[in-house]
């Protein structure tokens, strides 16, 4: 029987540590002022109950503006619909201990169906539309138990050849009228259905709310286990790391806007949409484009933009980035991959403020670091510090010796975000999580007051010679040339010397054809860079190729490079 949340709330408890603060002398908890909570106690909560509250509470206002159709959904249309489709799904027997597929843009039928989902106790699995088959088809493998997929109808072809190879019992398209083969379409889906959610219980501490798949960089995406608990704690340690009251808080519940751009498929966007829905903010949802993005600001008046580096690239770019009212932003984020400081300025000039960088990763649920209002100040190359309740410490990678601070280390994290593991793979959780500590393959810093600062990805480090350099580092600096519009930098192998270190460049249109050689760029890193840093090799490239993210795919970058080496020279 599920129990009754009705008077749910969560406690600011600012005389408590959290348990998970490993040493209470940690630098950035001396500034600390005694109007931030120290953690935050709460009865465990699906996240479907924690969102249904919201919607409760303001089920009148408006929840999602469909910009494409031109559409507008309230909170009480959102339960309506969730209730419709999980009533559908408990009919198919799919409950607790089961998994359901979700392939989509972002649209509403997106956030019906994730929560229809989450209410039967299933755990939903967002598939990034952007895959193709041979991805897809490793994660129906790898779930195992997939027999409902929701996939929108532009994704449709990709589950179709996905179910030549796999067998998915289910499909039900979004945003059809008509369906195709033997998939049903989501109005036939719920036609008739009462909207009434299975009455199930859920363990929050234990259940998986979401089978989610990290990207792939290094080798076949994994699936990281989340909890109900992992997606709302990970929630409040964010949104209450402020010296906001409880009180103040609540008043902005129900008044603000929120860019749905982000992608719901992947972790920072699944969780913005939940910290969202809790706000019981507007989303407004389109996909994402320079231009619009702009336009909408201008209009609907958010007080954050959220988004990913190539996003602010494409953005800062725009003609109309100087040309349209911003001044309803107070804050801008960025996480996943690190702005540049070029960027950075840019939008500084025009906004008014500094975008401030945070981090999380797939297996710490979204949040982990972000800059905090009550920090002497924000530095735009930093992450920020540890949310509340969260402990971070930069680490020898081959002893797991604590560093101390401006030492370059493997970061590990450690709080109530932390993934229960990766689904199947009980050795490779074994290594990630030590002691209780996330091991997240990032080389970072701390500085004395306590903020953080990534380095790189253990992986993308560069063996130049006896010197160890930063991809990161490197490609920084490059993007300071006035040619470059986008770059990516990797180790590749040299005959001589084991390694060295390569930038493949992306020219702005202006600067193509022969107006840049690669021996400029070459010479102008030479004078700007440490001599052991700088790159030895460059090549013009027509698209860096990027994750389904976003960020520079640098293994793709090394692919590239080892085909060459592989391509027998033809006869002439």
């Amino acid at each position: 029987m599920m129990k009754d949340y009705s008077d749910w709330k969560p406690v600011l408890d600012y005389e408590n540590e959290s348990p998970y603060i490993e040493n209470p002398n940690r630098p950035w908890l001396k500034h600390r002022p005694p109007t931030v909570p120290k953690s935050i106690r709460f009865d465990p909560i699906p996240i479907s109950e924690f969102i249904k509250l919201s919607a409760r509470e303001f089920p009148n206002n408006v929840c999602i503006i469909d910009k494409p159709n031109n559409k507008k959904y309230t909170y009480r249309e959102l339960i309506y619909y969730a209730d419709k489709i999980a009533n559908a799904l408990d009919e198919l027997g799919i409950g607790k201990g089961d998994f359901v597929g979700l392939m989509s843009i972002n649209c509403p039928e997106f956030l019906f169906s994730w929560l229809g989902i989450l209410s039967t106790g299933a755990a939903v699995v967002p598939i990034n539309s952007l895959l193709n088959d041979s991805d897809v088809i490793h994660i129906v493998r790898e779930t195992g138990n997939i027999n409902v997929i929701f996939v929108h109808k532009t994704n449709y072809r990709i589950i179709k050849k996905t179910r030549t190879q796999v067998e998915v019992k289910h499909v039900i398209v979004l945003g059809a009228k008509e369906a195709r083969d033997d998939a049903i379409t989501l109005e036939d889906f719920i036609d008739g259905k009462a909207p009434k959610s299975p009455d199930v219980e859920i363990d929050p501490m234990n259940d998986i709310a979401a089978l989610m798949f990290t990207g792939g960089t290094t080798g076949l995406p994994k699936g990281v286990m989340l909890t109900h608990n992992n997606l709302v704690h990970d929630l409040l340690i964010s949104l209450h790391n402020t010296e906001d009251t409880y009180e103040e808080f609540e008043a902005r519940r129900g008044k603000e806007t929120s860019l749905g751009i982000l992608p719901l498929c992947h972790v920072m966007g699944h969780e913005a949409l939940i910290w969202a829905l809790y706000g019981a903010a507007t989303i407004i949802m389109f996909s994402f484009n320079p231009s619009e993005v702009l336009e909408v600001i201008e209009h609907y008046k958010p007080k954050i933009f959220a988004g990913v580096p190539v996003m602010y690239q494409m953005i800062i770019n725009n003609p109309d980035f100087t040309e349209r009212d911003l001044s309803s932003l107070e804050t801008a984020a960025t996480g996943s991959a690190a702005l540049a400081p070029e960027l950075s300025k840019k939008w500084e000039e025009v906004v008014g403020f500094r975008v401030s960088q945070g981090f999380g990763l797939t297996e710490a649920t979204a949040f982990t670091h972000g800059a905090t209002l009550w920090m002497p100040e924000i530095k735009s190359e930093s992450i920020g510090i540890p949310d509340i309740e969260t402990d971070s410490i930069i680490v020898n990678p081959d002893t797991l010796e604590e560093l101390k601070p401006g030492e370059i280390g493997e970061m590990l994290i450690k709080g109530p975000q932390i993934m229960k593991g990766y689904w199947k793979k009980p050795e490779e959780t074994k290594k990630d999580i030590v002691n209780g500590w996330l091991r997240t393959g990032d080389l970072a810093r701390m500085d004395e007051d306590g903020y953080f600062y990534i380095e790189g990805r253990t992986k993308d480090m560069i063996k130049y010679k006896s010197y160890k350099v930063m991809a990161k580092e490197v490609e920084m600096k490059l993007m300071e040339h006035p040619a470059i519009l986008e770059v990516g930098v990797v180790g590749v192998p040299d005959p001589n010397i084991g390694e060295t270190i390569k930038a493949f460049v992306v020219l702005k249109p202006e600067y193509q054809d022969g107006k840049v050689t690669e021996k400029d760029i070459i010479e102008w890193a030479k004078e700007r860079l440490a001599g052991y840093k700088y790159p030895r090799k460059v090549e013009f490239i027509k698209i860096l190729p990027r994750t389904t993210i976003g960020k520079p795919f640098r293994r793709k970058l090394r692919e590239m490079e080892e085909e060459k080496k592989e391509k027998p020279i033809s006869p002439v």
